[in-house]
């Protein structure tokens, strides 16, 4: 085919509506990108037969395809015979070009599902007490199942309880307990609490758990109150009962509270399994667990698979 034929039969291609059906008079109407995919299958295989395999079709449909993309295009694309399919000049001059076309589509649909999905965000927030991994975890599971861009963010659970209320999450896991108002709460799930102490400590000496009464003589790292008061108060009375009667020091992140554990004059308690440090020993706490209460809440019963797979992620942990 000389230039100008080629020019001509490119600018035919490319002046084509890509994604609607084009009028192939009697042979019905053609989706171009549709029957550009039966065009390329085909050269590519030199056989109908194999190309209609390749996707996973019936051969008929495929033949009268190529057909109706002959009629549209005006030119003979494959001169069919016994041995298969053999490529005219016209359709050698137009297979890179159908190729270009099917990758320009691909590459247009992908970026618009990109645009989707920054357009389409699930927010969730999570309290950092569960540690980072577990934060990690909730983002994982959720992103695995849901169609949006996932954005995770971390705070105290009265932060996020004022976030979902102003809409700005669409679910988020908190310290329980703590009253919802008008939000919606799921199953509690119990993490596992352990201990952080100075390697000095005479409890940290001695094998196995620690009883907490031990530990009147190290002050008592954690959140403020205001982060979560019912929790708060809740994990204070829990302490207590277990006869530790020193003084609680708020600190106001996990580093903070492992650094006045490394000191040798405090100690935490904590759901992270990757909290630690030189000179900070961890053991379980004596008697009955003390866990760290968290539960999924939320205003629109909406994205109900992605809160699913978080209490699931939760669970793993518990």
């Amino acid at each position: 085919m000389n230039q100008a034929c080629s020019d001509i039969a490119n600018i035919i291609i490319r002046s084509l509506p890509l994604g609607v059906d084009i009028d192939a008079g009697d042979h019905g109407p053609v989706n171009l990108l549709r029957h550009l995919e039966f065009f390329v299958a085909v050269a590519e295989e030199r056989h109908f037969g194999r190309a209609a395999a390749r996707l996973g079709m019936a051969q008929p449909p495929l033949s009268q395809g190529v057909r109706r993309l002959e009629a549209t295009l005006g030119v003979s694309l494959f001169d069919r015979g016994r041995g298969g399919a053999a490529l005219t000049p016209a359709a050698r001059d137009l297979l890179p070009r159908a190729r270009s076309l099917l990758d320009d589509a691909a590459e247009l649909r992908a970026a618009a599902e990109r645009h989707a999905r920054v357009a389409h965000r699930l927010r969730v927030g999570v309290v950092p007490a569960v540690g980072p991994r577990a934060v990690a975890g909730v983002a994982a599971a959720v992103t695995g199942c849901a169609d949006a861009r996932v954005e995770v963010t971390t705070g105290p659970t009265v932060t996020l309880l004022d976030r979902l209320r102003s809409e700005a999450l669409e679910f988020a896991v908190i310290e329980h307990p703590s009253p919802l108002e008008g939000l919606v709460g799921g199953p509690v799930v119990a993490l596992p609490m352990d201990v952080l102490l100075p390697g000095t400590h005479r409890a940290a000496r001695r094998p196995g758990p620690v009883p907490l009464r031990l530990l009147r003589d190290l002050e008592f790292a954690t959140g403020p109150r205001a982060a979560g008061p019912a929790a708060y108060d809740l994990l204070c009375e829990t302490l207590d009962v277990r006869g530790y009667h020193g003084h609680t020091t708020t600190v106001h992140d996990a580093a903070a509270a492992l650094a006045l554990v490394a000191s040798g004059a405090g100690f935490t308690l904590t759901a992270d399994p990757d909290l630690g440090a030189p000179g900070v020993v961890r053991r379980p706490v004596a008697g009955d667990p003390v866990p760290l209460r968290v539960r999924v809440v939320y205003a629109d019963p909406a994205n109900a698979q992605a809160r699913a797979a978080a209490i699931e992620s939760l669970a793993e942990r518990a």
